[in-house]
């Protein structure tokens, strides 16, 4: 959390080490995907108002077959001849995985720097063990509240805050470097502090996003309803004045661009499709019975030729319209189209900031 306010995930600036950055540049040059996310299952013991991913067992024939643990391991090794290096391991809930153990064993043994994504209730005498023998590099936890009752407004679980400490400990106890990740929605925003101090007392780093997409992936979340829309205006309205003020888009740019993955990192679903982003439903690039490389160069090509909707380029208040493909995919239905609702409200605080520029001292 930075300033009393929430950060984007997606915008952080994790390549600042310099050994790293070089390591991205070297290979955004030559296209190589050094990055990936393996989401293992959406299966998950949580069922969280704002996700994006999880599905209900009887759900999830719809949208296709997990992987298995000899297809993920397949997949793992072509990735890693092509240049992966970096691996994040997510769901859902990846431990719910029926084949985790065998899944994390493989891909721990192929010398990758992984790291585990998960709500660490699941952190069980089991797991522990199997960590400590097959440790990640990191493990990044989401937290929800700093009480079962938060909990149970957010997961719709009971005990959840419980569970989730007490794996927390546990891997505090392994040495596990921890990195705390809050999803801030209407149920716990009243929580943040006490989440704050949970964070500091345990002396873990922790990071707030009140960033939270719609989903277009399941069919029952309710993210749009759940989440702070007040902060968000709020923060849209704070973005829109530094354009303004010097920092213009450059709608010549493709919507990919805009990623710290593009060029170099793909997602890859619970049901064997590899994807630009995490929050679309597109492309539908399958990894189950093809070359890695091959899936590879094909969202290379989606991300080069993936462009802006034509009214996007005409539209009065472009210069001041930040957006990525996952955001208009998200609030507009897809990354090629935008709706009225969307874009009235940019062209609203767009024409508030240019008719009435006193009002800028109030955000400086």
């Amino acid at each position: 959390m930075t300033g009393g306010g929430f950060e984007p995930v997606c915008e952080r600036n994790e390549g600042a080490d310099p050994f790293y950055r070089a390591v991205r540049e070297r290979a955004f040059a030559d296209a190589i995907p050094i990055s990936g996310t393996f989401e293992l299952t959406c299966r998950c013991n949580f069922d969280c108002r704002m996700c994006y991913v999880h599905l209900k067992p009887e759900e999830m024939p719809r949208y296709g077959r997990e992987l298995s643990a000899k297809e993920w391991l397949k997949v793992a090794e072509d990735a890693r001849a092509a240049g992966t290096v970096w691996l994040c391991v997510t769901g859902g809930e990846p431990l719910m995985h029926p084949e985790f153990e065998t899944i994390w064993r493989g891909l721990t043994g192929m010398g990758f720097f992984i790291t585990l994504q998960t709500n660490a209730s699941l952190i069980d005498e089991r797991a522990a063990k199997l960590l400590e023998e097959c440790p990640p590099v990191g493990v990044k936890a989401t937290l929800y509240g700093a009480s079962d009752e938060v909990y149970e407004a957010v997961c719709r679980v009971r005990d959840g805050f419980s569970k989730t400490d007490r794996g927390l400990r546990t891997l505090r106890k392994l040495g596990i470097p921890v990195q705390l990740v809050s999803t801030v929605i209407r149920q716990n925003e009243a929580d943040l502090p006490r989440m704050a101090d949970y964070a500091r007392d345990n002396g873990l780093p922790y990071l707030a996003t009140g960033n939270v997409k719609p989903s277009v992936r399941t069919p029952d979340s309710q993210a749009r309803e759940a989440r702070v829309q007040e902060k968000l205006n709020e923060a849209k309205r704070r973005e829109i004045l530094h354009c303004l003020k010097g920092s213009p888009v450059k709608i010549e740019r493709k919507p990919c661009t805009y990623c710290r993955d593009y060029r170099l990192g793909y997602w890859v679903t619970w049901n064997g499709f590899m994807r630009f982003c995490s929050f679309m439903n597109e492309p539908d690039i399958p990894v189950r019975g093809q070359v890695f490389s091959e899936a590879w160069k094909e969202l290379l090509i989606y991300e080069e030729t993936l462009d802006w909707p034509e009214e996007c380029k005409t539209c009065r208040a472009r210069s001041v319209c930040r957006k990525c493909a996952g955001t208009l995919a998200v609030e507009c239905g897809g990354p090629r189209q935008v709706t009225d609702e969307f874009c009235g409200r940019i062209k609203q605080y767009y024409d508030e900031w240019k008719g009435d520029e006193d009002i800028w001292d109030k955000y400086t």
